[in-house]
């Protein structure tokens, strides 16, 4: 018997050593990948004045929450926002805190022009679904995966802009939970 398990443990190596290919292939790889960026699916930013660059003053609030939907093809968002008023638009720009960056995505409208909405804002400012090719600015013509890695970087911000802070108003880091 063990001259048996010895014989069939030198076919099992001979046949593997032979195999040309890798073992784990470059569409496991990617799978891999895919599995792992979906460990991170939802995403928030806590948004005030006070993370502006460079501060303002408001009371102003907001929420923003994305989810990444299961084939890592789309993130879904909401944001809300209380004591806002004159909102123009809302975007996700990338930089660290402290900085600013240009535009990637449009959350409010879900592109230009702007639209301004008159008077106070309190509740749901803006519901909606990004896709690869929703992404301008830096990311334009670049992959949802491109996105997805600044926010886990912290390298991605929610910010919303008035008639009153053109700027923004409030603004918050986008962060993985």
């Amino acid at each position: 018997m063990k001259k048996f398990l010895r014989f069939l443990l030198v076919v099992a190596v001979v046949a593997l050593s032979a195999c040309e290919q890798p073992f784990v292939t470059e569409d496991i790889s990617e799978e891999i990948a895919l599995k792992s960026a979906q460990m991170t699916m939802n995403f928030r930013a806590h948004l005030s004045a006070d993370q502006e660059v460079p501060p303002v003053m408001s009371l102003a609030t907001g929420e923003a929450i994305f989810r990444l939907s299961k084939d890592g093809m789309m993130l879904k968002y909401t944001l809300i926002v209380a004591n806002i008023e004159q909102v123009r638009m809302a975007h996700i720009h990338l930089a660290q805190a402290g900085q600013n960056g240009g535009v990637v995505a449009w959350l409010y409208p879900s592109g230009p022009p702007p639209v301004v909405i008159d008077g106070k804002t309190n509740g749901v400012l803006a519901k909606g679904e990004l896709k690869a090719e929703n992404l301008v600015g830096s990311l334009a013509g670049m992959s949802l995966m491109d996105l997805l890695d600044a926010m886990k970087a912290g390298n991605a911000y929610v910010n919303v802009h008035t008639d009153g802070y053109p700027g923004g108003e409030i603004r918050g880091q986008i962060s993985g939970n």
